[in-house]
């Protein structure tokens, strides 16, 4: 008898659980770690880095004060954390000059008064600038020269310093087909499908999609494989992964229907294009 009003107890405070459920306490998902360095590994160059962070090239070589040659050494740490690219914040005493910037619009963004910014590069009106100069935001020089302003006017427009030959881009390009085959998977952001998945027959030649010089060949960019990156603007870069045996290097100019990697077994490529850093869908530009 006993047992059985043991029994009846633990099945009334059984029911008494059920009809008053626990709580349950929503928590958001903690936020994502951000990486915020890069360290060089060997075989890296800043394009192969800034494509794996999907960051444009020319805002990173400016967070980490490189000029135009993007030169980087194995070890060298860099910082991914660009913020404004005109921003006083990263304690740089430089600015790279970018496409549209004035000297106007320089001073106006680190707060400096134009005349004073003209002294300390030796500048003369009309105070021509080209991208890729780099521009001296060094305050200790800014007073030095202040009290020189007699000089600025009577003196002659300096040459432009020794810089390495801009490389002249096509202004109409036009895409083409690297391989001929099926896509398999297409453009989907939103999935973190970048690019598209092309099959075709094993072995096959891959060609360049547009004319341009590689800055980058290697397999240094993990889950790409044997990657080619091509700059075909100041905007516009394609990349070729998962190749078997790369036919270019990089600093090499290569054009329309060049052959520049060969596929493996599965026949497989990998086909991405970026503008501005950002990934586009390759259907949009391919003819």
């Amino acid at each position: 008898m006993t047992n059985v009003t043991l029994l009846f107890s633990l099945l009334l405070i059984i029911a008494g659980c059920a009809a008053s459920p626990a709580s349950v306490v929503n928590r958001a998902q903690p936020p994502s770690i951000r990486i915020k360095t890069h360290q060089v590994e060997v075989g890296e160059t800043l394009y192969s880095i800034a494509w794996r962070y999907d960051l444009k090239v020319d805002r990173l070589a400016q967070a980490n004060s490189l000029d135009r040659s993007y030169l980087i050494t194995p070890g060298q740490t860099l910082t991914l954390i660009l913020g404004n690219p005109k921003s006083r914040m990263n304690g740089l005493n430089q600015h790279r000059v970018l496409k549209g910037d004035t000297l106007f619009s320089i001073a106006s963004d680190y707060g400096i008064e134009v005349q004073s910014l003209a002294r300390a590069n030796n500048l003369d009106s009309p105070f021509l600038l080209y991208p890729g100069q780099i521009i001296t935001l060094d305050t200790n020089k800014l007073k030095i020269a202040k009290g020189n302003t007699s000089q600025v006017s009577n003196s002659r427009i300096p040459e432009i310093p020794n810089r390495a030959k801009k490389t002249v881009y096509s202004k109409n390009l036009q895409w083409k087909w690297p391989i001929k085959g099926q896509v398999i998977e297409g453009f989907s952001p939103d999935k973190l499908q970048k690019g598209i998945k092309v099959k075709t027959s094993a072995g096959s030649t891959v060609h360049a999609a547009a004319p341009g010089n590689v800055v980058y060949a290697g397999s240094g960019l993990r889950g790409y494989g044997k990657l080619i990156i091509i700059k075909h603007s100041d905007m516009l870069l394609s990349a070729y992964a998962n190749n078997h045996k790369l036919l270019v290097e990089v600093g090499q100019a290569v054009k329309h229907k060049d052959g520049i990697s060969k596929l493996g077994v599965d026949g497989m490529m990998y086909f991405e294009i970026r503008k501005d850093g950002d990934p586009v869908n390759p259907l949009k530009y391919i003819k």
